[in-house]
């Protein structure tokens, strides 16, 4: 929603639309558009059996068709990975007008045309949120649900490193499967890695961001890692991540020393270099967030839905 509404309240917002947010999105909802960023909305999560999905797609976009709805989708972690579309994706791909991608690098898989659209800073989004004061040497992991499953091992390579004078400072839930390893590492290095396992409010989450140095990110290829690395430079703090094309263009794009890249999976040698490379050349200024004005890529979204409508 604060990607599609921007921030000018008073002069920015489009005129002659309106918007309606919904968790499961029905093909008899009286409107010209619909927009899937994330298809289990439609299908369910994989706990639903293959023949209900497509059940479900099927019904789904006859309904959109009866009613001359335009289906838009955001191009996804989950979809670029999967090599082949399943029946129920493949339903819906088929009655999709068009996709939407925050990527350049994340083309769709399967050679359909997609609209490139940034995601918006937030920086302005948090104005006048209590910042937290910086702790030396604090290094973060946050997530604002549970922690992808290669949080694990980083855990343990932040552990295992040598990094005198440097804190860890977990913030999110922990897989209940991963509990017990997340457990023994950090009661075996109490001194310097604290856990608040649970899901926080923005507010906190602003205060756990700005309290840290800099902002671990592992498994860049999610979602939910990009939407970190967005929200710790949009509070003017780097972030450390694995050398992919999308976090190379993002450092490209916002600054090299505010996305300081390693290279493959994060190991104790590679943390230690990065930490002691930061520790010499810190970022000063700010990050360059010019091109992800949240008021622009709020026209882009708008522009693309207009156009879906149109092609009907």
């Amino acid at each position: 929603m604060d990607q599609i509404m921007g921030d000018s309240s008073a002069s920015g917002q489009p005129q002659g639309i309106v918007f309606e947010y919904r968790d499961t999105p029905s093909g008899r909802d009286p409107v010209d558009v619909i927009h899937l960023t994330d298809s289990t909305a439609v299908l369910g999560n994989r706990h639903v059996s293959e023949s209900e999905k497509v059940l479900r797609a099927t019904r789904f976009t006859r309904a959109i068709k009866r009613r001359n709805v335009a289906l838009v989708r955001t191009i996804t972690a989950d979809h670029v990975r999967g090599s082949q579309l399943s029946r129920a994706e493949a339903i819906l791909d088929a009655a999709t007008v068009s996709y939407i991608t925050h990527s350049a690098h994340r083309p769709n898989p399967h050679g359909r045309e997609s609209v490139l659209i940034p995601l918006g800073h937030q920086r302005f989004r948090f104005l006048g949120y209590p910042r937290g004061v910086v702790h030396p040497g604090r290094v973060l992991f946050i997530t604002p649900d549970t922690f992808h499953s290669n949080y694990e091992a980083a855990l343990k390579v932040f552990a295992y490193a040598d990094l005198p004078g440097t804190e860890l400072r977990i913030v999110g839930k922990v897989p209940s499967g991963l509990a017990p390893s997340f457990a023994r590492t950090i009661n075996l290095n109490g001194n310097k890695i604290t856990l608040l396992d649970d899901t926080i409010s923005d507010a906190a989450r602003v205060k756990e961001i700005t309290r840290a140095e800099i902002v671990v990110v592992i498994a860049p290829e999610t979602d939910e890692a990009t939407s970190t690395m967005l929200l710790a430079l949009s509070l003017d703090r780097p972030v450390l991540v694995e050398d992919t094309p999308i976090t190379r263009a993002l450092a490209d794009e916002v600054g090299n020393r505010w996305v300081r890249l390693h290279t493959g999976r994060l190991t104790a040698v590679e943390l230690e270099k990065a930490l002691a490379a930061f520790a010499e050349s810190r970022p000063t200024g700010r990050p360059d967030l010019d091109k992800r004005d949240p008021d622009s890529v709020s026209q882009q979204f708008i522009a693309a839905y207009r156009s879906a409508a149109e092609s009907r």
